[in-house]
């Protein structure tokens, strides 16, 4: 953080903000990958029960997580497939674990069809 003032925009006004502030509903960097390597991995593991996708994480590059109508967790990641293929994912874990399969979870990854999944927290 560089303590500058930013601009904000809300609804029709603009203000200036003091950047070292976080924002509320913004995101926010995870620099300790531990929790969500965690959580990365209770999703994966709970899809490859059922009926996929069957990913096995390799490397987590960045994450940030966001709070909004639950938790989003997104991450950056090397995941290698039941084939032993290595491939760079955008993996988004939005969880709302009130509801029943209240976590979806989904796959970007270049030149392939996104992939979107849930399961029960």
């Amino acid at each position: 953080m560089t303590n500058e003032l930013v601009p904000v925009l809300e609804g029709d006004l603009i203000f200036m903000a003091d950047d070292s502030v976080p924002v509320l509903g913004g995101s926010r960097p995870v620099s300790n990958f531990e929790e969500i390597e965690k959580t990365l991995n209770n999703s994966l593991s709970k899809l490859a029960a059922g009926d996929g996708p069957n990913y096995k994480l390799v490397k987590i590059y960045s994450g940030e997580v966001q709070v909004v109508s639950g938790l989003s967790t997104r991450i950056e990641a090397d995941l290698m497939d039941e084939n032993g293929t290595t491939k760079r994912f955008k993996v988004c874990i939005w969880s709302q674990p009130w509801l029943k399969n209240g976590v979806q979870v989904t796959f970007e990854c270049d030149g392939e069809p996104t992939v979107v999944k849930s399961h029960d927290p």
